[in-house]
């Protein structure tokens, strides 16, 4: 199957108003606006960045990052993948009659995508191309939602509509079906470093936990955990639930204690979640050439008063990278001149600045990012 390339973008960038905030991880994480149809970028302490979409994006429900540093999101109702570059802008989609009604999405040990397709119940296998490999389907799987992979490569999909969850050998076989908790259409699952399964309730309002045996662990609830949907954790072991009524992200640590709420950025009926990888504009196996230029978070964030910026040119060009007030305001010139292509990081010293938000750009030709970073004295 052929990837069908059509450059339409839709973008826009949210700021919204400083709050006192938790220490959070390190990188970005991306949450999938169902009835907004589009997606949501936070930072690393919970702060919303910006949402994109593209023309033809309609209920966005599972999204990954893929290993030839794209990201794919898939689009339900019309039963598409729409893959965007690292710099969120759409690059390509395909679709396939195997996929109706794609839900969750998992990157396999192997590289390969694992889409759960609700309305044909069976999960479906492409090459990061868009090529059909194969289908999955075992057990009682009625509406799949999610698949995870736990560290000996076994598959484990969330089945909606019988309130199990199926697990697959590396080889799509099936092994066996389980539930407990009191689990009802469950959604999302993630598992973390000690191969821990963890399994958004939708109907039970619970985060239920396994082991990779099927044996029953325990259960989270909290008051702001109302119909969780997606579930993903972060570098630290925190991990965080998207609220599909109250349209908001839970966070809770590596204890399951819980840390905070984070309702910012106009979320509608949130989904899926996603962390971006630290190494998400490395292209492992691909010969898609990197982006113009890659802009990271900067780090630390928080920061008093001095912190870094780090960014990415994959050719020659013009680049400038300049610091804003909220008011728009320059603050500071950190680049202004033509760099080969490299990495570079510059540092940025807010000594004589009072404390706020404030905005960086980086810009080259006609092309730009902005993002936001906080100076907390």
């Amino acid at each position: 199957m052929k990837l069908s390339y059509v450059p339409l973008l839709l973008l826009h960038i949210g700021i919204p108003a400083m709050s006192q905030l938790p220490p959070g991880g390190t990188t970005d994480f991306y949450v999938s606006s169902y009835s907004g149809d589009e997606v949501a970028v936070y930072d690393s302490t919970g702060v919303y960045q910006r949402s994109f979409s593209a023309s033809g994006l309609d209920a966005p429900r599972g999204i990954v990052f893929a290993p030839n540093g794209l990201l794919y999101i898939a689009s339900q109702n019309n039963s598409t993948i729409f893959l965007f570059d690292e710099n969120e802008q759409f690059v390509a989609s395909f679709s396939d009659p195997a996929l109706n009604n794609p839900t969750g999405m998992a990157i396999s040990p192997s590289g390969e995508l694992y889409i759960c397709s609700f309305n044909n119940d069976q999960v479906v296998v492409f090459d990061l191309d868009g090529n059909l490999q194969r289908t999955i389907t075992g057990g009682n799987m009625n509406g799949p939602n999610c698949g995870a992979f736990d560290s000996a490569g076994n598959l484990f999909v969330s089945s909606a509509l019988t309130g199990t969850v199926i697990k697959f050998d590396p080889d799509g076989n099936f092994l066996m079906e389980f539930t407990g908790g009191g689990l009802s259409s469950p959604m999302g699952i993630a598992r973390d470093a000690g191969d821990t399964l963890y399994v958004a309730g939708g109907g039970s309002h619970n985060i239920v936990k396994f082991d990779t045996e099927g044996t029953y662990l325990g259960q989270l609830t909290h008051p702001d955990l109302t119909g969780p949907q997606g579930i993903a954790f972060d570098e630290r072991g925190h991990f965080f639930s998207s609220s599909f009524y109250l349209n908001t992200v839970v966070e809770f640590d590596g204890d399951d204690q819980y840390v905070r709420t984070i309702n910012e950025g106009g979320l509608q009926v949130p989904r899926s979640i996603a962390f971006r990888p630290e190494d998400a504009t490395t292209s492992v196996g691909s010969d898609r050439p990197l982006p113009a230029f890659r802009l990271a978070q900067n780090f630390p964030n928080p920061f008093n008063p001095v912190t870094h910026i780090l960014f990415d040119l994959s050719e020659t060009a013009g680049v400038s990278l300049r610091v804003y007030d909220l008011l728009g305001r320059e603050v500071a010139t950190l680049v202004n001149e033509t760099r080969p292509p490299g990495s570079y990081t510059e540092e940025f010293s807010a000594e004589q600045l009072s404390s706020g938000v404030y905005l960086y750009r980086l810009s080259t030709g006609n092309r730009s990012v902005v993002r936001r970073m906080i100076l907390s004295r």
